[in-house]
């Protein structure tokens, strides 16, 4: 897992313009079954999930022609916590195998 961070910091960093907050860029992400479950106590699972992640980002603010197409695929893996009963995402590793098209031009 990737070094812990506060909750406020990790909504801050993603939607920063240069990433998520860029008005122009659109995803959307493909969470397949778990490919395994670990129950690491009564309040602690890890999930590994397979993923596809498509991404456009487009030329103008009405997004009406795409620029940029960039799909990621791989694994992640994912921590949940149960917090006053509740079950909820408390981290996240992504592992990207490929990609396709210009991915690692969407948030430059």
């Amino acid at each position: 897992m990737w070094e812990a961070i506060p909750a406020a910091d990790f909504v801050q960093m993603a939607s920063n313009p240069h990433f998520l907050g860029n008005t122009r860029i659109r995803t959307q992400h493909f969470i397949g079954g778990a490919k395994r479950w670990t129950k690491n106590s009564d309040t602690e699972i890890v999930g590994v999930h397979q993923m596809r992640v498509a991404h456009q980002k487009y030329e103008d603010d009405g997004l009406t022609r795409v620029a940029l197409q960039g799909h990621a695929h791989g694994i992640a893996t994912v921590l949940y916590r149960k917090v006053d009963g509740i079950w909820k995402w408390a981290g996240i590793e992504p592992n990207i195998r490929w990609s396709e098209f210009d991915y690692d031009k969407i948030f430059q």
